[in-house]
């Protein structure tokens, strides 16, 4: 009798006390899912260290922990750039990966794509392998950000201009079957790239572990308006389309009460040319690292996410946790849980600092509304439900799963 195949969860990231980071948080929970399915084969991580699973979960090897360990070592010494040493041990884990496929294996199902080798072997031995992405498609991404450094002329790679990581991005994607979607600007960037395989569309979000927080209501600003940015600050963020809408706004009207706070860190690049074109912009607060994120949002009136392409950006829900009504591009997926019912943001085309500054304004002169669009914001997140996704997912596994066992 032949023994039924069965679905092997791989992700790049590392398991925490009750989840996992990055998008080892949706592979826990979709193989905790599975698991109670009776189809998972095993649930593979970089490194897991002392936490244990109800579910077979392991380190992609006994090794990788210890290699970790030499790595970040070594960067604290030699302080590499951040997308070169990313790559490093994106190459290792593949490595290291090739040995977890098996004959036991039906469907590979895996959130991250850099894993040429692992990929190589899986098609070879006529495996499935389904790909689920945080971030649009990396070509895509590739192409605004050098469209954008060259329009703020910076030079210099990064994680999303990277030659040999796009190289490697390429390389991996050709062996994928299927790719699912969940947030808008993944399926779209994905079904309308040179990808040639099914590209699924399933929409749904990854929704931080936020502590419980009630808000009843919200009451309009009263006084400064605060307006809030916060991310670790790379061209993509569009932090610089915010300053031309702040600059614009405090000229065109020097009678409004109102403050921009810009927290989190802002690589060099983008920080010497914001110093050099909006040095002396007034009302504007540059504060670097937050210690409390919930003391940061506790204070704002609405809080912009500009960014020229995005997954799901947490800040955005991080500010709808605290009712606070959010600015975001058309280009954020996090846009379409915030708009749902009743809309908890304003949605603004890419690169268009007219419509952010257009939109601050009606925020300070309708507050009381702007005031309900936080509370819109809060009563989307909190009623949405991540299991839904999840089951989404693990329902369609099994079914493919199912078809591929009974060939």
């Amino acid at each position: 009798m032949k023994t039924a195949k069965k679905i092997l969860v791989v992700s790049f990231q590392s398991l925490t006390a009750n989840s996992g980071a990055g998008m080892a948080r949706l592979g826990y929970y979709l193989s905790e899912v599975l698991d109670k399915k009776g189809i998972l084969e095993n649930f593979i991580v970089y490194s897991k260290g002392k936490f244990t699973t109800t579910f077979k979960s392991s380190p992609v090897s006994y090794w990788s922990r210890h290699i970790l360990f030499v790595l970040n070592k070594l960067d604290k010494s030699f302080h590499f750039s951040p997308h070169k040493f990313r790559y490093v041990q994106e190459i290792i884990f593949d490595i290291l990966c090739v040995s977890r496929i098996t004959k036991d294996t039906g469907i590979l199902f895996v959130t991250q794509p850099y894993l040429p080798r692992t990929f190589r072997k899986a098609k070879k031995m006529g495996i499935e392998i389904i790909f689920i992405p945080a971030n649009p498609e990396e070509n895509y991404i590739c192409h605004i950000v050098t469209e954008e450094k060259s329009k703020l002329k910076l030079s210099g790679d990064d994680a999303y201009t990277y030659p040999k990581r796009i190289s490697l991005f390429n390389q991996s994607v050709n062996y994928i079957d299927k790719i699912i979607g969940t947030y808008p600007t993944v399926y779209e960037t994905y079904r309308t790239s040179n990808y040639k395989g099914e590209v699924i569309k399933m929409i749904g979000h990854l929704k931080p572990d936020f502590k419980p927080l009630t808000i009843l209501s919200k009451e309009p600003a009263k006084g400064t308006f605060i307006v809030g940015y916060l991310a670790h600050t790379v061209a993509l963020k569009g932090l610089q389309y915010i300053m031309q809408a702040w600059e614009q706004l405090v000229n065109e009207h020097p009678d409004y009460d109102i403050k921009l706070i810009i927290a989190g860190k802002i690589d060099a690049g983008i920080s010497a040319y914001i110093h050099n074109k909006f040095g002396s912009l007034e009302k504007v607060e540059i504060i670097g690292r937050v210690p409390d994120v919930g003391d940061f949002f506790k204070q704002l009136h609405l809080f912009v996410v500009p960014s020229l392409i995005d997954g799901g950006p947490y800040t955005a829900l991080e500010a709808a946790h605290y009712a606070v009504p959010v600015l975001i591009t058309e280009n954020c997926g996090s846009a379409e849980l915030l708009s749902r019912n009743e809309s908890g943001c304003m949605i603004v085309p890419i690169r268009n600092a007219e419509s952010i500054k257009n939109s601050i304004a009606w925020a300070y002169n309708n507050r009381e509304a702007s005031a309900k669009m936080g509370m819109n914001a809060k009563y989307n997140l909190d009623s949405y439900r991540m299991d839904e996704l999840i089951t989404d997912v693990a329902n369609y596994l099994e079914g493919h799963l199912n078809k591929i066992n009974t060939k």
